[in-house]
């Protein structure tokens, strides 16, 4: 079942039908934000190409395992919260990967991610036009189910990696078993309990399946990734903030050479550029919640463009219709629609 275009309540979506093996479409990553608060976590989402966004997020909850599938038109990024118990085992199953990246590195080829212990934190891309399956589980519980099967050596790769390399063989049967899992979520023909074990064992033979040292990719973290996720973290929670770059540069404790040079290499966009589109992208969120504009009690586009820093009408309807190839009045109207 698909979700209407507007932006519907997330508590209206989870008693309407529930939210294992379900199928929700998405026209702006505000509304992917939205969605992954059906499975319990709490991301900012940009979109950072432009154009009209169109992507699907299907779930299925499979015994211990969150299975979803996200495909996506635009290039997204996404940043929050990951919790303090959480694993996951991710791929890119179209071949698009080439804007994936996980805490500003690039995904390579036939790569899996997610899997790191002890990591509280998500940070990550998805390219245009892309097929994403992400897996949501405890580390506890996979840990003791590594620890039953005389495994527990493979806790300490977790715990210093982030990435494996994969082999094209077995990154193709991950993409073909996630997808079998999610179309059999819609027509009940799979038990839950049976399909958590059954991806458990997947996870373990991706975890064992090389024959060379070095399919752990450790995870690293330099420092100028740090500050462009703190930069991205700053604008998120300070979205209706007027500030300049030297102002950004003061309270990140940086230079303005090092945090531009830092944001073009991760995004391809200056710092001051991807605070405007945050803003931007906090707008579209707005304009298309009801519930959000009548929380802060904002009626009109202009109201809302103000709210969130936008002083000049005219450069922020012209920036808004080059980031989401629409007006923003027009997506106002498609939400009260």
């Amino acid at each position: 079942m698909e979700a209407t275009p507007g932006m519907m309540n997330v508590d209206q979506r989870w008693s309407q039908q529930g939210v294992s093996g379900s199928s929700y479409s998405f026209h702006s990553a505000s509304e992917l934000s939205q969605l992954f608060h059906l499975v319990g976590k709490r991301f900012d989402a940009l979109q950072l190409t432009p154009g009209r966004l169109k992507g699907e997020m299907s779930i299925a909850q499979l015994g211990a395992v969150t299975l979803l599938k996200i495909t996506t038109t635009h290039r997204i990024l996404l940043n929050g919260d990951r919790g303090p118990d959480c694993i996951s085992f991710c791929i890119e199953a179209s071949g698009q990967a080439k804007d994936h990246k996980v805490f500003c590195v690039p995904m390579s080829a036939y790569s899996v991610h997610g899997f790191k212990q002890g990591l509280l934190e998500s940070h990550f891309e998805l390219s245009a036009d892309s097929t994403t399956y992400l897996t949501i589980t405890s580390g506890r519980r996979f840990n003791d189910y590594l620890e039953h099967f005389g495994l527990e050596s493979m806790i300490g790769e977790m715990e210093m990696s982030n990435s494996l390399q994969s082999f094209p063989l077995m990154h193709q049967h991950m993409a073909k078993e996630f997808e079998f899992l999610i179309q059999n979520s819609f027509v009940n023909t799979i038990r839950p309990q049976q399909a958590g074990h059954r991806l458990y064992g997947l996870f373990v033979k991706c975890l064992t399946c090389h024959d060379e040292e070095g399919c752990f990719i450790p995870m690293v973290s330099t420092p100028r990734q740090e500050l462009v996720r703190r930069l991205i973290g700053w604008g998120f929670l300070h979205g209706t903030a007027d500030t300049n770059l030297d102002q950004i540069c003061q309270m990140l404790f940086a230079s303005k050479g090092t945090l531009i040079q830092s944001t073009k290499e991760a995004l391809d966009i200056g710092p001051m550029e991807l605070l405007k589109r945050i803003r931007l992208e906090k707008v579209n969120g707005m304009l298309r919640s009801q519930e959000r504009r009548k929380t802060a009690q904002l009626t009109t586009v202009s109201e809302v463009a103000q709210y969130f820093g936008f002083r000049s009408r005219g450069h922020f309807a012209r920036a808004y219709q080059e980031l989401f190839s629409e007006s923003p009045s027009v997506t106002l109207s498609k939400a009260r629609a």
